[in-house]
């Protein structure tokens, strides 16, 4: 066995996500590597949700569809996930719950949770049962769960701890002594201590942080919310503003305001909120003002799927506001590139002085993983043509001054007696307003330059598998893992694959990607969401054509099952 993989499953307001927390951070402090994520719907209480635990030896980057040890809090998790169980899997319930159906003796095993936390004072702690079931069930110290135990209830005071330790040892004695069909559980890997366990959206706050972000204005929409909370918390420490605006347009407005006054800035958001940014963001663009957004994508149209995952903000992000101006869109890969891309979108930001939108998803922003501590000393900070003094900005300072590259020196007002001219409409080179024809040319084509040059420094796309391949799978931003895992195990059953996939979305250099597919025999577009969006740029720019595609659109994350099976289907192998 290369991997494990534990499913909670139960309502909204049952705890399963503390159970999946403390059994994710005890995993890790074992020296697994895991990956981590959750299942909900958009609701405080009841609907049906679980939370995935893949853990391993090895480095683990997305879901699997198959399930070792299933935790069932409620009925509905055993009709819904039965069967995705392995044949040596076992399911773990509480008896004492109504209407669950489980009589396999070889894979079901009844833990009283409820009557265990009862006996020892509330059942609320009936999760800390459950926790400490799965944990004797692996055969694990148990010391490791109390330390834990410790450490989260101890400002509840002795007597909460201690009720604790003794439902944990009730239950994971029952479970060590009388579940027999021992599951063959993978040892930690020896590069697994020392690594952390973070969310995508925390990499993202931390790689904002870690490029020198000190404004952020944002109004919470799932699923970006949490940046902004960790963001907030940490603004003291890095002396960073974190306002929440009253509605979106206002708190991009607040961002390019603060950019303009010289920090680095930014905004978050999810498709709906980036819709109401649009004027706003064409206004950086025209005035040439750096700004990052970051958009956690979900399914649309309208408010969609809230707690689910797409990606289907691709074309509006490229062509997000009105008019014709240089952007850049990045979309993370994986936790380590959502720090690092983060940081990097703010250098392009203020190097090209335009708006770089950060394209995440629910799946990328709420899925945990061990990595690595991030290396801060990686991160550079380029400020571009910054200027903050009369001697720097020249005795003729010019804000849109014409270029060769398209880029003008940005002076930050109030630093010396330079004028800098802000307005909306079309400008000369000053920064007033004109009508001149001649002066618009030559206004849009110094900013488009910029976009020219932007597409010559993207770097080129990722590959990863055979190189010469049968199929190409292509792909961008967190289907990263599930491609990966899929090239793998084609490769493996003998069909030569390779991944190709892009990070850096737009703009696109047509020869680099030309390159990445050269001698594919056929190329496969996989993507979350129902028009094979990326295939078609890749179409309209560098004039690559995917004969087939791994479309998913229901709100829930690719496989590596599923990308496999349906590139079967299409090689008609099945």
């Amino acid at each position: 066995m290369h991997d494990c993989c534990i499913r909670i499953g139960g309502e909204a307001g049952q705890g399963l996500r503390s159970v999946g927390q403390l059994l994710a951070k005890a995993l890790q402090a074992s020296g697994y590597h895991l990956f981590s994520n959750q299942d909900y719907e958009s609701r405080v209480r009841g609907g049906h949700n679980f939370y995935n635990i893949r853990f391993g030896a090895q480095p683990i980057a997305s879901p699997s569809p198959r399930v070792d040890i299933l935790v069932a809090l409620d009925n509905e998790t055993t009709t819904r996930h039965m069967d995705s169980v392995n044949p040596n899997g076992v399911v773990i319930y509480d008896p004492g719950f109504k209407g669950i159906q489980c009589d396999d003796p070889q894979r079901c095993f009844a833990v009283p949770f409820t009557e265990i936390a009862e006996k020892h004072g509330s059942k609320i702690m009936a999760n800390t049962a459950a926790v400490a079931a799965v944990w004797g069930v692996l055969g694990k110290d148990l010391s490791l769960i109390e330390e834990f135990l410790l450490d989260t209830f101890s400002e509840k005071g002795d007597k909460v701890v201690q009720s604790n330790i003794a439902v944990a040892r009730e239950g994971y004695e029952l479970a060590a002594e009388n579940w027999t069909n021992r599951l063959e559980v993978p040892e930690p890997g020896a590069d697994g201590q020392g690594q952390i366990l973070i969310g995508g959206n925390s990499a993202i706050a931390v790689g904002a942080i870690a490029a020198g972000v000190k404004f952020m204005s944002a109004y919470p929409m799932s699923p970006s919310t949490s940046i902004t909370e960790y963001i907030a918390t940490q603004g003291k420490e890095f002396n960073i503003v974190m306002e929440q605006a009253e509605d979106e347009i206002a708190a991009v407005v607040m961002a390019i305001g603060a950019s303009y006054a010289g920090v680095r800035a930014m905004t978050a958001t999810s498709g709906g909120g980036l819709a109401l940014m649009g004027e706003a963001v064409s206004m950086a663009g025209m005035n040439e003002t750096p700004i990052v957004i970051v958009d956690a994508q979900r399914p649309g149209p309208a408010t969609g799927l809230p707690t689910r995952t797409a990606q289907e903000d691709l074309n509006f992000a490229i062509h997000l506001g009105h008019g014709e101006f240089p952007k850049i869109i990045l979309a993370p890969a994986t936790h380590e590139q959502a720090f690092a891309l983060t940081a990097e979108a703010f250098n392009l930001a203020d190097a090209f002085q335009c708006p770089v939108i950060v394209l995440t998803d629910q799946h990328l922003a709420d899925a945990q993983k061990t990595l690595a501590p991030f290396d801060f000393d990686s991160v550079s900070i380029d400020r571009g043509e910054l200027v903050t003094s009369d001697e720097e900005a020249g005795p003729d300072y010019k804000r849109y001054q014409v270029t060769e590259s398209g880029i003008s020196k940005r002076f930050v007002p109030g630093f010396g007696k330079s004028l800098v001219v802000y307005v909306t409409d079309e400008h000369n080179e000053e920064g007033h307003l004109i009508e001149d024809a001649e002066i618009r040319v030559t206004q849009m084509d110094k900013r488009m330059r910029k976009l020219e040059l932007a597409r010559a420094q993207m770097p080129a796309p990722e590959e990863y598998g055979a190189s010469e391949a049968e199929i190409g799978l292509v792909c961008w931003g967190s289907t990263y893992g599930a491609v990966r895992e899929a090239v793998d195990v084609l490769n493996h059953e003998g069909l030569k694959s390779k991944m190709v996939h892009w990070s850096h979305v737009w703009p696109i250099d047509p020869q680099t990607a030309q390159a990445a597919v050269d001698g594919v025999d056929e190329l496969v577009a996989v993507e979350q969401n129902f028009t094979g969006q990326f295939a078609r740029l890749l179409r309209a720019e560098a004039q690559i054509e995917c004969g087939s595609k791994v479309l998913r659109y229901d709100g829930r994350p690719l496989t590596a099952e599923d990308i496999v099976t349906q590139v079967k289907q299409i090689r008609g192998e099945n």
